[in-house]
C-alpha cells in the first residue's frame, strides 16, 4: 500500500485530479456495437447467454451457452464466434462442446501465451438437474453432480474433448460449484508466473465461498486452493492480477438486495484468500460484473501506469450499464463513464489494442460486442499508450 502512495506522488498533476473526481459524463461511445450471438440465427437455440471473452495473439474468442431452453439449465452447449478485426466483425458461431442433453455451465476461458492455447473451464450438470436442488452430490460423487470440465483449442474452432477433473477441482463437500463466470488469469509475474488460475464460488445454494482452481503446467495438472474464511453473500466471480503477481477477486453479492460487491485479495496465487469486504465504490444490482487487467505499471507502451477496469449495470432491470477504472489494484475506483440507459446484463472485458477495450454483454437473450478508447473514458486525461503514441 505504501508503494502505491509513493507512486501516487509521481502521478501526473492531471491523474491526481482524477483520483479525487468521478466521472460521471454520458457522452457517445466512440464504436456501435455489433451482434455476436443471436438466438434463432441459422442455430437451434432460443436463448444465448453468460458470456465470455479473451484475446488470443491477434483475435478475440467470444464464448456463450447456447440454450434450448430459456432457463440456466436448459441443455446448454457451449458455442464459439471470432473476430479477427478487433471485434468489427465475427464468424458464424459453432460448437466449442456440446452437452448431449446435459447442460455445460459457465465458461470460463484464459488464454495461455506462451504455449500460444486456450483454456476452456466449465461445468456440467446431467440432464434435469438444476442448481437449487437438494439433492445434489458433493464433491466427486456419483449420480446427480455438478462436475468440472477443461479444454483446449490452439485456434479457437476445434476444441478437445472435454476432460473432466472434478476430483482435484472440487471441494469434497460441495455440492455446487461454479467458474466465473468471466475469464481466468494467467499470470505474468511474481513467485507463481505462468499460472493458470480458474475462479469459482461453490458450496450450497445461498451459502457459497470463494475458491480457485490453478495449474503450473499449462492445464495438464490441477491444484484446489483453500476456500475463502468466510463466504457467505458471495456469488459469480471475476478475477485479475495485481501489481506484484497477486490476484484481485471480485463477486456478485448475494442475495441480490445486497448493494456492494464483495472483494478478496489472495498474495499467493489461488491457495488462499484475504478477508472479503464489501466494496461501497462497486454496484451489485444482482448481476454478474466485467473485471479486466488493462495494464501494469511497469508497461511504458501502456502508459506506465497501474489500471484494472471494471463493467455492470447498475439497475436490478440490468439496464444503464457503466465502466470505471482503478489505478490502484481495485482499492478504489475514481473513473466512471455510462455506457448508455439501454438493457446490459453479464458483462466481460478484454483489451482490444493499446488503448482500446471491447465489452462483451448480454441484450434481452442475444450478446453484443462494442469498444472504447480509454480517451473517452477518462475525457481525455489518460490515452492508455506511451505520450506521443
Amino acid at each position: 500500500m505504501l508503494k502505491f502512495f509513493k507512486e501516487l506522488l509521481l502521478l501526473p498533476a492531471v491523474m491526481v485530479s482524477m483520483a479525487a473526481s468521478v466521472f460521471a459524463a454520458v457522452v457517445p461511445q466512440p464504436y456501435a456495437a455489433v451482434t455476436v450471438f443471436e438466438p434463432g440465427n441459422k442455430n437451434p437455440y432460443v436463448s444465448i447467454r453468460i458470456p465470455d471473452v479473451v484475446k488470443a495473439g491477434k483475435m478475440l474468442v467470444a464464448l456463450a451457452e447456447g440454450r434450448y431452453k430459456n432457463t440456466d439449465q436448459g441443455q446448454n452447449d457451449l458455442i464459439v464466434s471470432l473476430s479477427q478485426d478487433g471485434g468489427a466483425t465475427w464468424s458464424a458461431p459453432v460448437v466449442a462442446a456440446k452437452a448431449n442433453g446435459a447442460t455445460f455451465n459457465n465458461p470460463c476461458l484464459v488464454y495461455d501465451a506462451p504455449r500460444k492455447q486456450l483454456v476452456l473451464f466449465f461445468q456440467r450438470y446431467p440432464e434435469g438437474a438444476r442448481e437449487r436442488d437438494r439433492d445434489l452430490v458433493p464433491g466427486d460423487g456419483r449420480g446427480k453432480c455438478i462436475r468440472n470440465f477443461v479444454c483446449f483449442s490452439k485456434n479457437g474452432k476445434k476444441w478437445t474433448k472435454p476432460r473432466d477433473v472434478t476430483k482435484f477441482t472440487k471441494h469434497a463437500d460441495a455440492r455446487l460449484t461454479c467458474s466465473g463466470p468471466n475469464p481466468g488469469v494467467l499470470l505474468t509475474r511474481g513467485p507463481h508466473k505462468g499460472r493458470i488460475v480458474v475462479p469459482f464460488n461453490e458450496g450450497a445454494f445461498n451459502d457459497w465461498h470463494l475458491a480457485a482452481a490453478f495449474s503450473d503446467d499449462g492445464g495438464k495438472h490441477w491444484e484446489l486452493g483453500k476456500p475463502s474464511a468466510t463466504g457467505r453473500g458471495v456469488n459469480e466471480v471475476s478475477m485479475a492480477e495485481t501489481e506484484e503477481g497477486g490476484l484481485i477477486i471480485v463477486s456478485r453479492a448475494w442475495p441480490g438486495s445486497e448493494p456492494q460487491r464483495r472483494v478478496a485479495y489472495s498474495e499467493d496465487g489461488g491457495a488462499t484468500w484475504g478477508e472479503i469486504n464489501a466494496h461501497p465504490e462497486l454496484p451489485s444490482p444482482n448481476c454478474q460484473n466485467g473485471l479486466l487487467r488493462y495494464s501494469f505499471a511497469s508497461q511504458e507502451k501502456l502508459g506506465g501506469h497501474s489500471r484494472l477496469l471494471f463493467s455492470s449495470p447498475t439497475t436490478r432491470a440490468r439496464t444503464h450499464g457503466i465502466i470505471k477504472m482503478s489505478y490502484d489494484d481495485g482499492r478504489t475506483w475514481p473513473v466512471q463513464k455510462s455506457l448508455g440507459d439501454g438493457p446490459f446484463g453479464y458483462s466481460v472485458l478484454t483489451q482490444v489494442s493499446p488503448g482500446k477495450v471491447g465489452v462483451l454483454y448480454e441484450v434481452n437473450g442475444s450478446i453484443r460486442f462494442t469498444s472504447f478508447t480509454l480517451d473517452w473514458l477518462t475525457d481525455g486525461q489518460d490515452s492508455g499508450v506511451a505520450a506521443g503514441k
